[in-house]
C-alpha cells in the first residue's frame, strides 16, 4: 500500500468514528430549567409491559432534568383518561398505552365517535407524527360507527387525538407494538398445514383456543374471527397469565392461543403466529397518553426521542427481563435499557 494513502485511512476512520458517535444512542439532553417543574407523575398503565414503559419515561426525564414519580393508575383505561381530562389530585400526567386497545376502549370498538373526527388543530396534538398517513379522511358525525380495524397503525395514532376527552392528548406513537395474535406450535402447525388465520378457519369448531378472559366479548373475539374468517371457536379455556398459556400450548392442553406478539415466550419456544391478512387483531403501538399543556416542551421532546427509539423488538427484550424464573423489576429493566441505548 503506498505510504500517502495510510494517512487518509486513517483521517477516514477517526470521522466514521466520531459520526457514529453523534448519531448513535439517543442521549437525553438536560433542561437547565427543568428543576423549577413540578413533579411529573407517570401512571403504570394496564399491563405489567405499561409498568416497564412507565418507568422508562420516568428514566428519561429524569436524565433531562426533571423529578418523577410512577404511581399506580386504575385498570380501566377509560378511568385514566377520564381522570387525566378532570385533572384531579389522582390524575397522572402521562402514561403509556397501546393504540388500537385505547381506540377501541375510546369508541366502543368503533360502534361511536365520542367527537368529530376532521383532522386536529394545531392545539389538538402535542406532537406530529410523521408516519401518520396524509391521505384526507371522512369526517362522521359524532354518533357515527367507522371500521376500526381497517385503519392503520397511523390511521390509529392520528385519530386518537380527535376521540380522547378534552384536556388530553398523545406524543408521537412508536413503532414498538404488542398486539394480540393466534399462535399455535410446530406440531400443529404441521398437522394442519396452518399458517394464516384463513388456515385455521376450517378447523376452529375442533380445536380448544386458551385465552384471556373475556376474549368472546371483544371485537376481536368470536365476533370478529367469525365475521372475517367465518371461524367460530366454541371449546376454551380462560387464563390471563402469559407463562401458562404458553406451557398450555407446549404440552398439548390447548391447540390454539392469543398471545402478545412481543411475549418472550413466543420467539423462545418458536411457536407460529398466524398471518391475520384481514386485519381482526388492530395495530397496536406504543403511545405517550398526557394531559394537554401540561409538559414542557423539553419533557414532550424527551419522551418523543425515547419514542423513536423503542421497537417490538425491545419490547420483547424488556418482556424477558421481568418475566421467567428469574424477573428483575420494571425499574431495574428500564435502567439498563436506557442505559445500553445511550440516554
Amino acid at each position: 500500500m503506498k505510504r500517502w494513502i495510510l494517512p487518509i485511512l486513517a483521517m477516514m476512520a477517526a470521522l466514521v468514528t466520531v459520526l457514529s458517535a453523534c448519531s448513535g444512542g439517543g442521549e437525553a439532553t438536560p433542561d437547565p430549567s427543568a428543576s423549577d417543574f413540578r413533579t411529573i407523575r407517570i401512571g403504570k398503565g394496564t399491563t405489567h409491559e405499561s409498568e416497564v414503559i412507565a418507568n422508562l419515561y420516568a428514566g428519561v426525564l429524569q436524565k433531562s432534568g426533571y423529578s418523577t414519580e410512577v404511581v399506580d393508575s386504575p385498570d380501566d383505561r377509560l378511568d385514566v383518561v377520564n381522570q387525566m381530562a378532570k385533572g384531579d389530585e389522582n390524575s397522572v400526567d402521562l402514561v403509556p398505552d397501546y393504540s388500537g386497545n385505547l381506540l377501541l376502549s375510546l369508541t366502543d370498538g368503533g360502534r361511536k365517535n365520542p367527537k368529530a373526527t376532521a383532522s386536529p388543530s394545531s392545539d389538538q396534538s402535542d406532537a406530529s407524527d410523521p408516519r401518520v398517513s396524509k391521505s384526507p379522511t371522512p369526517t362522521p358525525s359524532p354518533s357515527a360507527a367507522f371500521n376500526v380495524h381497517g385503519m392503520s397503525s397511523s390511521d390509529i395514532s392520528s385519530t386518537l387525538p380527535k376521540v380522547l376527552p378534552d384536556g388530553v392528548t398523545t406524543l408521537n406513537a412508536s413503532s414498538a407494538e404488542n398486539k394480540d395474535a393466534l399462535v399455535v406450535n410446530q406440531i400443529t402447525a404441521a398437522k394442519y398445514k396452518l399458517s394464516t388465520i384463513n388456515d385455521l378457519a376450517e378447523h376452529c369448531q375442533d380445536l380448544k383456543f386458551g385465552v384471556p378472559n373475556g376474549f368472546e366479548d371483544k371485537s376481536y373475539g368470536n365476533k370478529g374471527l367469525n365475521e372475517l374468517y367465518g371461524c367460530a371457536p366454541n371449546n376454551f379455556k380462560h387464563e390471563d397469565d402469559q407463562e401458562k398459556l404458553s406451557n398450555d400450548l407446549d404440552d398439548g392442553s390447548i391447540d390454539v392461543a392469543d398471545l402478545y406478539t412481543a411475549s418472550a415466550v413466543v420467539k423462545d419456544n418458536n411457536y407460529v403466529v398466524l398471518e391475520d391478512p384481514k386485519a381482526n387483531f388492530i395495530a397496536q403501538e406504543v403511545v405517550p397518553v398526557v394531559r394537554s399543556g401540561e409538559l414542557p416542551d423539553s419533557a414532550k421532546s424527551a419522551v418523543n426521542d425515547l419514542s423513536a427509539k423503542l421497537g417490538t423488538g425491545d419490547l420483547v427484550f424488556l418482556n424477558r427481563l421481568t418475566t421467567g424464573d428469574k424477573p428483575i423489576s420494571s425499574k431495574d429493566a428500564a435502567d439498563f435499557w436506557l442505559k445500553e441505548n445511550g440516554f
